[in-house]
């Protein structure tokens, strides 16, 4: 079966997982380097793939529409269930997106004014049949952590999220497993984002989480005194989710959650005037 028959094949849900990947330069992406990096974790030793530059191969532009600039390379690996389409684009990603990403997220100031001067990226969708969403997730950040040991990798988004991580930060540690690292990244890490924004003409801080609905779970959020309480928000939220998530329990408004040390939280639903809390999902709204 040609590359494209393949790449049509590969089942693309309706609003699937993707990341994207920010380049200072277009990447010499490398199908057997890439599968070389893949292999080398167990689980994914059958891992097969194929990159194909656009312009060699006729009608392949067809596969990548919109209105943006052409992709310049596709390229599908896959292994088990699991399938990963992958998009390269020798030209920056749309402001908005970037900045809705990249401005909230909690990277090093440089790495931000770095992204926003990108040059190229790369973006990846699941298309495999797993049901499990963060089976999914970890498949996508074992494509995004081969392609982010090429030259010039700036960092990795998650633009259903609105969040970025470093792209080194998927890059596994010698004898390191990988797969084992991505499955226990906090959600509010990569695949549900953590945000800090400033609300109204007072400049109200809150912190709140996008995407958990992937997850069927509900986003976070708190109103924040200042912002030294980034960090245990962070905590905070993670310990939630992964909690919710881990004994498939639900949270509701109403309740009171008791963290222990005398640490106690209302939980509601955000108010009419707390339109800024707005998701595709629930949002629950934590006081304490």
């Amino acid at each position: 079966m040609a590359f494209l028959d393949r790449f049509a094949a590969a089942k693309t849900l309706d609003n699937p997982l993707g990341l994207q990947i920010l380049f200072f330069a277009p990447p010499p992406l490398d199908a057997d380097a890439l599968l070389t990096f893949l292999r080398a974790e167990p689980e994914l030793a059958t891992a097969e793939g194929e990159l194909i530059r656009v312009a060699d191969v006729p009608g392949a532009s067809a596969f990548i529409g919109g209105d943006g600039p052409p992709a310049s390379v596709l390229g599908l690996f896959s292994w088990g269930t699991h399938a990963v389409k992958l998009a390269q684009f020798d030209a920056p990603m749309p402001y908005g997106p970037v900045e809705s990403c990249v401005g909230p997220a909690l990277l090093p100031p440089p790495m931000k004014v770095d992204a926003k001067q990108h040059t190229a990226h790369v973006l990846l969708f699941y298309a495999g049949t797993h049901a499990d969403v963060r089976e999914q997730f970890v498949a996508l950040c074992a494509v995004a952590g081969a392609i982010a040991r090429c030259d010039g990798a700036i960092c990795v988004l998650n633009e259903d999220a609105r969040t970025a991580c470093p792209a080194f930060d998927l890059i596994p540690d010698a004898g390191e497993d990988a797969l084992a690292t991505y499955r226990g990244l906090p959600v509010p890490y990569l695949l549900g984002g953590f945000t800090k924004m400033t609300v109204g003409d007072a400049g109200v801080l809150w912190a709140r989480t996008f995407a958990n609905h992937r997850l069927g779970l509900p986003d976070l959020a708190m109103r924040m005194s200042d912002h030294q309480q980034t960090a245990r928000t962070f905590q905070l939220f993670t310990g939630i989710a992964g909690y919710l998530l881990e004994m498939n329990e639900t949270l509701t408004p109403g309740e009171s959650l008791d963290l222990g040390d005398g640490a106690t939280y209302a939980v509601r639903e955000p108010t009419e005037a707390e339109n800024f809390l707005i998701s595709p999902g629930a949002v629950l709204v934590l006081e304490g």
